[in-house]
């Protein structure tokens, strides 16, 4: 088996790679682990991610007949966001819970309200 040539499948069975969390891992088994967690994250954020493969072929400047292969798998998973919405007054410069503009119409509404209730009880 030494002296067979070695397809790319074989090579990448035994090769290790370093993964996002600068973990050195079996090829095979780092490539699952990343493609379950991009799935996982696009499925769930219903937004793009990406996994990339990258190789480096380098000739070993000690052994002219060497070649040292790197190998470095890497994510791009969406996350999410959390909006919390408030409302800002310009003129005061102010954040609130409610839309200020709207809370002086309601509040002059009720008032109108209690106005008129009172004067169907005279």
């Amino acid at each position: 088996m030494a002296e067979e040539k070695l397809d790319f499948m074989q090579m990448l069975s035994v090769m290790r790679v370093i993964d996002d969390d600068d973990k050195v891992k079996a090829f095979k088994d780092c490539i699952q682990q990343q493609f379950e967690a991009v799935s996982r994250k696009v499925t769930e954020y219903k937004r793009d991610g990406s996994l990339t493969i990258t190789m480096q072929f380098k000739c070993d400047k000690k052994n002219k007949n060497t070649v040292n292969v790197f190998a470095e798998v890497t994510k791009k998973i969406p996350k999410g966001s959390q909006c919390n919405a408030f409302y800002s007054d310009q003129r005061t410069g102010g954040l609130y819970y409610d839309d200020p503009n709207q809370l002086k119409i309601i509040n002059v509404t009720k008032l109108q309200g209690k106005e008129a209730a009172g004067q169907n009880e005279q």
